[in-house]
This record gives structure tokens, sequence and C-alpha cells, in this order.
């Protein structure tokens, strides 16, 4: 087993050697790049993995421990010595390889775009085994049935002893005297001569066990006086296992026998070099595993979005997959920042980076792309009178206000190599928050938006998107939608740009007149409560004079008054989200 990282350059004949002329780029005679990530069981028996390249550190070592020489010129059992760390190992390549089988699985599920369709490239069928598949198979089975298994492998040993030729026994073995010097024999010689093909069949199935112990560092015991095939050893009976196999074949009765008979033949037909099966090796990979990271992520993140299309045949699915750059990555529906009673889409776009590396500049700009692309697709519906739900709001009619856009990015990181458990999702302080505007001074206009940094923990993300438990995964969802509200909320109770009010009208058309009179001076600054009709919401800008002069506060009362003219004066008060 060896480990190679994604984007990185090895020497050329060592891949050639190990991977043949695929799954790199090669830039001269004696250096290639990996350009896949993915998992191959090549014909030499080996198992090779092509990992991502977030578990390399900006100082070159993988696993914050070793060099990309060390783990690709050597198998990882002459490098790693620690047990501790080979379990460890285990546990992820098997999590990483179900992540590149679920990617499979939802790719060809998924209508995607042309352009896309050369991304992933396997050998292994809809309901074909992998070299993988089937060893961890064998070893599941073990731990499920040891029980049973032990069981036939006793009765095995007691009918050994069944028909003992003593004579012969105590002519050519030696005793065990005990302390009151009573003789046992240990090995004893049976009269019985033919094969026994139930114990045969074990006793290569035991030799399979414990080669992929020692190959995927399970943590299995064998309670068995079975002897076992090693090193050499193994590789001879494996080259001899299928023409054994065949020999024993129907020959015992005992369902779970069967069931290791049949798992043994499938293992022997990918691993055996000498097998006419076997001249295919078995691998799955990516191209470009940012849409892996992507998937992963809209998983743990993105609701179903209902079909619902304008005129025009758009809609929120059209939009995750326009060929013109501009897709939505990431998209769910929430409450409001405003309040808890209107809902509005939160919009995300994942980035698969190097650990440390920076945003890109292109891709914020694309994000605001986004989000301008779901409120437009919002106000087409509005305009030919057709809702999505009714608690979904983007344009109030009389403040001609829009409500606030969420959007986001999210990256994932490795601070723990131990973590699988704890998503870790977290605002990235370090990273500005960006503010992109039409005008400075107007927060409900729909030019007027923010972008939020966020990490998270990349293990629990591959961790999460193998794993079949949707209610975990919905008690997560809803957690998390909570935190980016939160997240959002906190930033503008922070802020320094704008001061948040509300006033109360008597009625609606007391609140209409008011912005009529004074629509100019406070468009896409005021937006309507919607539990709350009577009420205006202010969002008023620090250097905004010519709103800030007319505002006069009280001391006493707490109270604010804002006299927009004579007969337009009104009592605001403080807006806390």
């Amino acid at each position: 087993m060896r480990i190679f990282i994604e984007r990185e350059s090895y020497n050329k004949k060592l891949l050639e050697s190990l991977l043949g002329d695929k799954f790199y780029t090669s830039y001269n005679k004696d250096i290639a790049t990996i350009d896949q990530v993915g998992y191959f069981h090549c014909k030499n028996n080996e198992l090779i993995y092509l990992l991502p390249k977030v578990f390399i550190n900006k100082d070159g070592l993988i696993l914050n421990k070793y060099t990309k020489e060390e783990l690709s010129t050597n198998p990882i059992s002459e490098v790693i010595d620690d047990t501790t760390e080979l379990n460890w190992l285990r546990r992820f390549l098997i999590i990483f390889y179900k992540s590149l089988i679920e990617y499979k699985t939802r790719y060809n599920s998924t209508i995607l775009r042309k352009e896309d369709i050369h991304q992933l490239n396997t050998t292994i069928g809809e309901s074909e085994f992998s070299y993988l598949d089937i060893s961890l198979s064998i070893i599941n089975f073990y731990k499920k049935n040891k029980n049973t298994i032990l069981y036939i492998t006793r009765e095995h040993e007691s009918q050994r002893h069944k028909s003992v030729k003593w004579n012969k026994t105590i002519r050519k073995s030696d005793p065990y005297f005990t302390n009151s010097n009573e003789p046992i024999y240990l090995k004893t010689k049976n009269k019985k001569k033919e094969i026994d093909n139930e114990e045969e069949l074990l006793t290569i199935y035991y030799s399979v066990l414990y080669h992929l112990k020692k190959e995927f560092y399970f943590n299995i015991t064998f309670d068995t006086s079975y002897a076992k095939y090693k090193g050499t050893s193994f590789e001879k009976i494996s080259k001899k296992a299928p023409k054994i196999l065949k020999r024993i074949r129907y020959k015992y009765y005992s369902d779970i026998l069967i069931k290791i008979y049949n798992l043994l033949q499938i293992y022997f037909s990918k691993s055996n070099a000498a097998s006419i099966k076997n001249k295919q090796e078995d691998y799955i990979m990516v191209k470009d595993y940012h849409w892996v990271f992507e998937d992963m992520i809209d998983k743990l993140f993105s609701d179903n979005l209902r079909e619902i299309k304008t005129n025009k045949g758009i809609s929120l699915k059209k939009l995750k997959s326009q060929k013109d750059g501009k897709e939505v990555d990431h998209i769910f529906e929430y409450n409001s920042l405003i309040d808890c009673d209107e809902n509005i889409y939160y919009i995300g776009d994942s980035k698969y980076y190097k650990s440390n590396n920076n945003l890109q500049e292109n891709s914020i700009y694309k994000q605001f792309t986004y989000a301008k692309n779901v409120i437009q697709f919002n106000i087409d519906l509005l305009n030919e009178k057709k809702v999505i739900n009714q608690n979904l709001r983007y344009r109030d009619e009389i403040t001609e206000g829009y409500n606030i856009t969420p959007n986001f990015f999210i990256q994932g990181v490795i601070e723990d190599f131990n973590n699988f458990d704890n998503h870790n999702l977290s605002h990235n302080t370090e990273k500005r928050i960006e503010h992109s505007f039409h005008y400075k001074d107007r927060l409900f206009d729909r030019d007027s938006l923010y972008v939020y940094y966020y990490d998270i923990n990349f293990l629990f993300v591959l961790s999460t998107y193998t794993k079949k438990d949707f209610t975990t995964l919905y008690k997560f969802r809803d957690n998390m939608k909570k935190e980016f509200r939160k997240n959002f909320i906190q930033y503008f109770k922070k802020q320094r740009n704008f001061m948040f009010y509300y006033s109360d009208f008597e009625n609606i058309n007391s609140l209409e007149n008011f912005v009529n009179k004074n629509f100019k001076i406070l468009n896409g600054k005021i937006y309507r409560s919607k539990p709350l009709p009577n009420r205006l919401i202010f969002a008023i800008y620090k250097d905004d004079l010519e709103i800030t002069s007319k505002i006069s506060h009280s001391r006493t009362t707490g109270l604010s008054i804002c006299s927009f003219s004579t007969d337009s004066t009104i009592e605001l008060t403080k807006f806390n989200f």
C-alpha cells in the first residue's frame, strides 16, 4: 500500500512502475505530476491511493509528519510502525474509498453537464466488486460470524482425535508431562487419510484473514489452531487457490462455509495474479476533485429544491447546473435575518484548496453573481404572480426594499487528524467579510451583498458523506442553518457602518403615506416587517448626513425622534435582530 498526493510531482519512472501510463501528467522525462484523486488496485496486487491535496501541509508534509517521498517509494508498513497511526490510516483510507463510491453512485444518478462527463474514471461497474470491497466483506463476515466459525473449527479439532492411532502416536510423538507425571500428546496420528475439504477451506480462509489483517491493520484475533499460510507460502497458495476451490466445490454443507467459499472465490479472482479474470486492474479516479468536495458539502447543506420555473424556463435547479460558469454550488431556505416569520435563500460556494491557501479574487465576484441570479429568479416569479411558498420574500411591495441575502464561502481544512466526528464549522475571522454594493448607504438594496468565510473539518465532511443515517444528517443541517444565521446577525450587531431602528405606524395607510412622501431619501434604507406589517425597519448609514442630521436622541425615554418634514416626524426605537 502506497500513498501519493494530488498535484504533487514525483519521479516519472516510479509512477510508470506502479500506475502504468494513467493518473498523472508528464512534463519531462524525469518528473510527472499526479492529476487525479482516487483508489487503484494494480496488477502486482498492491493498493495505491492518490489523496486530495488538502492532506499535505505548507511544509510539504503528509499527516504533518511524513514526506511525500517516504510514503510513495515505500510500502506504508515500512514507514509507519506506530499501531495507533496504522489504525487511523486504515479507518481513513476505508472512509476515503467509500466517499469515492458514494460520489460514483450520486454522479451516475445525476444529469451532469457535458463538459464534465470525463471527470469520473472507473473500472468498477454498477454491480461489481473492487478488491477493497471484497476484502472488507471477508473481514466483516468474520467479525459477524466469529463464534459460529470458531464452533466449526473446534468441531474439526474434536473429530481429528476420534480415530487416533495410539501406537504410531506414542512411537513418533514426544508427550508433555504434567506435574503428576501424566503424559499428554499435543499432536496425534489419525487413521483418517482422506483430505478434509472443510478443514482445507478454513485454512485458506484464515490465511486470507491474516493477510488482510497485515495489509489493512485490522485489530482482529484468531482463536484457532489452524495453520496459516504466511509470506511466500501465502503467495504460493494464492496461485493454487482457484484450482483448490474448484476441486472442493460442493463438498461441504454448512451455510457459513458456503458463504466463505463464495467470498474466497471472488477474492482470488480479484487478487490472484495468475488468474485470467485479473487482467484488468480495478480503480475509481476523479479528474477534478473539487467536484467531489462540492458534492460532499451539497449533501450536508443543500435542500431539495422545488421545481418552479419562470416563463423563461429558469428554475433553481437550472441555476445549479448552468453552462456559463455561474452555477450556484449550495442553496438552502431558512429564516430571514430580519425576522423568523419570513424566509430567504442562503447561497454558498465551496472552495477546495490546499491547506492555508487564500481565496482567488475572481471567486468573490462569481459569488456575488450567484446571489444576483437567485434574487432575479425570485423577482421574476414575483412579477409573474408565482410563489415558491408563502414564507419566502425578497422584496417588500410598499418600501420596494430588498431582504438581506446571506452568502458564504466554505473551505475544508484539517487541524486534527484524529477528529472525524466534530464539524468544527467556524467563521474565519482572519478573512474580511466581502461587501458588494451599488450605493454604499443602501442596505435594503438588491445590489448590497455580503459574503462570509467559513472553515469546516474536512474529515467530518468526508465521514458524514458516506453515512446513510439521514436523521443525523437532517439534525446537523438544521443546526448549521441556525449557526449561519446567528453569525450573520452577530456581524450586523457588531459592525459600525449601519444603525438599525424601527418605527410603528397606526395603520398601513399612514405607513404608506410616510414612505411615499420620503421615498427619495429612504430608497434602499427601509424594509417592512412581514409579521408586523405596520412596522418600518430602518438601516441608517453612519455617514448619511441627510438622515442622521434629522435624528435627535432622548436619554430619558430612550427613544429617538426623526423629523423628515413638518408632517413626517416619527419615533425611532433601536432595532435588535
